[in-house]
């Protein structure tokens, strides 16, 4: 499995340059889930396709863009996108081999991952702007997602010149997760997760202990990462880890 995520991720990553230094990057990589196997065959489909109604013949090259082990993996893959109420492809049998195009459900598709960051490095980080949150998001939250291979994202670091809603929601369009810090129980930090959640991103819930019990009812299901101000070192290496075990190593430096 190790060695089909890096073929996959190699393929989304051509410029990326192998060296001993960065060796662990790809033999961490979480394995996508079904759906985000499928999404991205579909995503490669749709980058070459000149019209619409246009069919492509089924190639050996789909193992690896859709990080499958082999031609039974693909099969289910394929599978999943030619069933189901809303057939996201279709499939026809010429004489040349299988062949399949995209159906208008699945164009549908690929307009809401296009306007997801799945592929981006950045973190969004969803916390009360209090100052006393202030070396917590310094010490802690930002190295934590640095460390993971990410870059850490806050709102309010951010020279802009939008409305700040509208900032808000771009930004965590464009992120390939979210930490939402439910401290203060701050009602934006709850919406952004929320609406995170609504783009399939990745939610990593953290909290000051002394507020864990002050939780809302509908975020206490979660495996939230509690933290104490005298031991930010311990929650930086918590969050850490939890980045990577889900999501595996990303691949930004700061250098």
């Amino acid at each position: 499995q190790q060695k089909a995520n890096m073929s996959g991720w190699l393929g989304e990553n051509p410029v990326f340059v192998i060296k001993p230094d960065n060796l662990e990057t790809l033999t961490t990589l979480a394995t996508p889930n079904l759906q985000e196997r499928a999404d991205k065959l579909l995503l490669a489909l749709g980058k070459t396709t000149g019209k619409l109604g246009q069919f492509h013949k089924r190639s050996s090259t789909w193992i690896s863009v859709a990080w499958c082990i082999d031609d039974e993996e693909l099969d289910e893959i394929i599978s999943f996108l030619t069933s189901g109420y809303a057939r996201i492809i279709s499939g026809e049998t010429f004489d040349s081999g299988d062949h399949y195009k995209i159906t208008p459900a699945g164009w549908l598709r690929i307009e809401e991952l296009k306007k997801t960051g799945a592929d981006y490095n950045q973190g969004f980080v969803a916390m009360w702007f209090d100052d006393s949150m202030t070396p917590i998001y310094d010490a802690a939250i930002a190295p934590a997602i640095l460390d993971a291979g990410y870059k850490p994202h806050r709102v309010d670091k951010r020279e802009h010149n939008a409305k700040i809603d509208d900032e808000i929601v771009a930004q965590i369009r464009k992120s390939r997760f979210v930490v939402a810090d439910f401290t203060g129980h701050r009602g934006g930090v709850y919406y952004e997760a929320g609406f995170a959640q609504g783009l399939r991103l990745e939610v990593f819930w953290t909290c000051r202990k002394d507020m864990m019990d002050d939780l809302h009812f509908d975020i206490r299901q979660y495996n939230c990462i509690d933290w104490e101000p005298d031991k930010l070192p311990e929650f930086r290496k918590r969050l850490t880890n939890r980045i990577e075990s889900v999501l595996g190593k990303g691949t930004y430096r700061t250098e």
